[in-house]
């Protein structure tokens, strides 16, 4: 996962971009439109460049801000409870879900003595959370046993290429 420091450079603009998805989604939001088709009808969308890591995070910040899957005090125990049903997990999993900040969720997955790995999974480059002693052959083994967490509407925005 990367690391952010409080005083990093680009946290000015990553806040300029949250709030100008934000005016976009509050804009149409009563159209009955999903945010995620917002999202990438406004831009956020995958190729090239883009990432799933960063896919999901700019999803994670705007629903953050609108105060939709927030868990603030009770992060904790929404987590431990999601382990407990996922023992190994991709973090687009976790965050479908969950938008609290991410490095408070980073530490707390830290204490509970998980770690981060990036392997390939269906073909692209994720960040798999686990026990620290679970090897990689396990984690592909679980992770190819069970349906991916999400819902289809987030799946399409994972997804999602602009026509041309």
């Amino acid at each position: 996962m990367k690391q952010k420091k409080s005083m990093h450079p680009d946290g000015f603009k990553e806040k300029q971009l949250t709030d100008a998805l934000l005016r976009i989604v509050n804009n149409r939001k009563g159209a009955g439109i999903p945010i995620e088709q917002i999202l990438n009808e406004a831009g956020v969308t995958r190729p090239p460049v883009i990432t799933i890591y960063d896919m999901v995070e700019v999803r994670a910040l705007v629903l953050y801000a609108l105060g939709i899957d927030r868990y603030g005090a009770e992060l904790r125990e929404a987590i431990i409870y999601f382990i407990a049903a996922n023992p190994v997990f991709c973090w687009s999993e976790l965050r479908y879900g969950c938008s609290d900040p991410e490095l408070a969720i980073e530490a707390i997955l830290h204490e509970l003595k998980y770690v981060c790995r990036e392997l390939e999974i269906d073909g692209e480059r994720e960040n798999v959370w686990s026990s620290r002693w679970v090897s990689v052959r396990t984690i592909r083994k679980k992770l190819a046993g069970r349906e991916r967490i999400g819902g289809p509407v987030f799946f399409e925005f994972l997804n999602y290429k602009p026509r041309k």
